[in-house]
């Protein structure tokens, strides 16, 4: 058979026998390419294979500068590839289900979407989020997301630590810290990641105000409260934790200061 430049092709996909010999501007078949309205022939993009994936990870999908595969545990990948641990949600350490097949992955809300079937015939559906990698002496709010530096396919969520304060609430007594500590700590009622503790009081009856504070969330901040328009000074120490056993500041509470 003679070879032909594609360029010259114009009639398309031609299966009938024409005499002598097929036409030079005619396909028999088209592989790995196409053809236009104008009846011009176009190649399709190739690609080349240019490494060998460990055995068990399945499917690939290219995402964020990086080529994406998965696997049910950690196996290496080369560089320019990302390796995204997909756990059976039945699975335990002793007892894995290996991953079977990836039916469907792309890119949804800023993360990968994934749809992966396991040797036991579960299917399950993925949302990949790529939080920070976990680091210490680090503060972390309230529901913010870590990921452990060695990959295991799950994601952490930040959570309280303890039984919340009492919120803020208009006219209730006030205490400062030195006498109470409990009673003279309070939260927002709009919960912000911080708790505040009363320092200091004046006069002979100290109350909350009719309006919550604005309150600051920056550690050893503080914020005047006023009622019945008195004039109060402004503390600038941060509060001693309390001794109790009582959990209150783990990373992921952090505290201010306010004065009633």
């Amino acid at each position: 058979m003679r070879p032909a430049p594609l360029t010259v092709i114009k009639g398309g996909i031609n299966r009938q026998r024409t005499k002598g010999g097929a036409r030079a501007d005619t396909l028999y078949d088209l592989v790995n390419g196409y053809v236009t309205d104008a009846e011009t022939v176009v190649a399709r993009d190739g690609c080349f294979r240019d490494t060998t994936l460990n055995e068990l990870t399945r499917g690939l999908v290219a995402f964020n500068g990086s080529r994406h595969t998965f696997c049910h545990e950690s196996v290496v990948v080369p560089d320019g590839y990302t390796l995204n641990i997909l756990v059976h949600p039945d699975a335990t350490e002793n007892y894995p289900v290996e991953l079977e097949r990836i039916h469907f992955a792309a890119p949804m809300m800023g993360a990968l979407y994934v749809v992966a079937e396991f040797a036991d015939g579960g299917i399950f559906h993925y949302w990949l989020q790529d939080p920070d990698v976990w680091e210490a002496d680090t503060v972390y709010k309230h529901a913010d997301l870590v990921r452990p530096s060695v990959p295991n396919g799950f994601v952490y969520r930040a959570s309280r630590v303890g039984d919340p304060y009492p919120a803020w609430a208009p006219n209730v007594m006030r205490f400062d810290g030195t006498g109470n500590y409990e009673q003279s700590v309070i939260e927002p009622t709009v919960y912000n990641d911080f708790y505040y503790v009363c320092i200091e009081t004046f006069g002979t009856n100290p109350r909350s105000g009719l309006v919550e504070p604005t309150w600051p969330t920056e550690d050893g901040a503080t914020v005047i409260e006023t009622a019945d328009g008195g004039e109060v000074e402004t503390a600038t120490t941060a509060p001693t934790p309390p001794s109790s056993d009582r959990p209150t500041v783990r990373r992921r509470e952090r505290y201010g200061n306010f004065i009633p």
